[in-house]
């Protein structure tokens, strides 16, 4: 039975540590998420149609006393990534 992992080991797993607390410092991606609550009765496709188009997606839908929680998510742009394609924000 093996109870210290060799130093190698060690080595790498604190490697993809440093790597993981660089990358969390900085990540390439963001994210951003809203949440629409809809009762029982309620029609969604309207205000998921309008998100949709300010480029939300829809992640998760759960049920919470009689109502509808809608999870949605879209991709936060850099100002350096809006600058390089064609300057046009991605506003709502």
């Amino acid at each position: 039975m093996r109870f210290l992992k060799p130093e190698t080991e060690r080595e790498a797993e604190a490697q993809l540590a440093a790597e993981r607390s660089v990358r969390d410092l900085n990540p390439e991606r963001r994210w951003e998420y809203t949440v629409v609550r809809l009762g029982p009765k309620a029609r969604a496709e309207g205000p998921l149609n309008e998100l949709g188009q300010k480029g939300w997606q829809l992640v998760q839908v759960i049920e919470v006393d009689g109502h509808l929680a809608f999870y949605m998510e879209r991709e936060v742009v850099s100002e350096d990534a809006e600058a390089g394609s064609n300057g046009s924000p991605q506003g709502d």
